[in-house]
């Protein structure tokens, strides 16, 4: 079977969705166990792994399409770190992938490459950020170039579709056209954060409250049909 590959950081790999298990087997868990991953990571098992990626936008988009999903198994990271490990997955699929989303996360996880920016001078009057602000801007765009420089050929190698999920919109705006919009209530939205907190997971479990601000399931079926309607 063809394959769809999802590149991303927490939400690509579906932080926080094996709750909804732990929630319906009443799972006790010790009073220091809470949203974080660092706080309940000890817990899960390999039948969770299974469980949250049904329910995350990665096993539902492939399943829509009939494809076998490949994800990048680590838990977060930077988009620097993402792109390190989309390569060799691409080779390794190579002719049998059919689509693949990559998911940016935050460029404050910094880890921007320098594509020839030149020496930064500090000219700019006290208090007036535009300088900085523009030299960031650029390099942020000069690092969606090389990304977007890298699927572009292999998606003509290999003859894929790609697309792009923004969480925080730093990047949505040098191609809006390769980037997913979601489609919330009524309002359309060019990147996940803005209803990240209405549509977060928020669960009752062996009477303790547990909130990971990642998205539900019904997140995640938003960001599902999000995905089949850019493609």
């Amino acid at each position: 079977m063809n394959k769809m590959l999802f590149l991303g950081d927490s939400f690509t790999w579906g932080q926080g969705l094996y709750f909804y298990k732990w929630q319906k087997e009443k799972k006790k868990l010790a009073p220091e166990v809470g949203g974080m991953y660092d706080a309940h990571s000890s817990y899960i098992e390999p039948d969770d792994l299974i469980y949250k990626d049904s329910l995350s936008f990665t096993g539902l988009v492939s399943s829509y399409y009939n494809l076998t999903p490949i994800k990048r198994q680590k838990n977060g990271g930077s988009n620097t770190e993402i792109v390190l490990d989309m390569i060799p997955m691409i080779d390794m699929y190579n002719n049998s992938i059919d689509k693949l989303v990559f998911q940016f996360t935050s460029i404050s996880r910094y880890h921007f490459r320098d594509l020839n920016m030149g020496i930064i001078e500090t000219t700019y009057k006290d208090n007036d950020n535009r300088y900085i602000d523009k030299i960031i801007e650029e390099r942020v765009e000069n690092f969606y170039n090389y990304i977007d420089g890298i699927l572009s050929y292999f998606s003509k190698l290999y003859n894929f579709q790609y697309c792009y999920m923004d969480w925080l919109g730093d990047f949505y705006q040098f191609d809006p056209t390769k980037f997913v919009t979601f489609d919330v209530d009524g309002v359309e939205y060019k990147h996940f954060h803005p209803f990240l907190h209405k549509y977060k997971i928020d669960l009752d479990i062996d009477n303790k409250k547990i909130v990971d601000l990642h998205l539900n399931k019904d997140g995640q079926a938003i960001s599902s049909a999000s995905i089949i309607k850019h493609f």
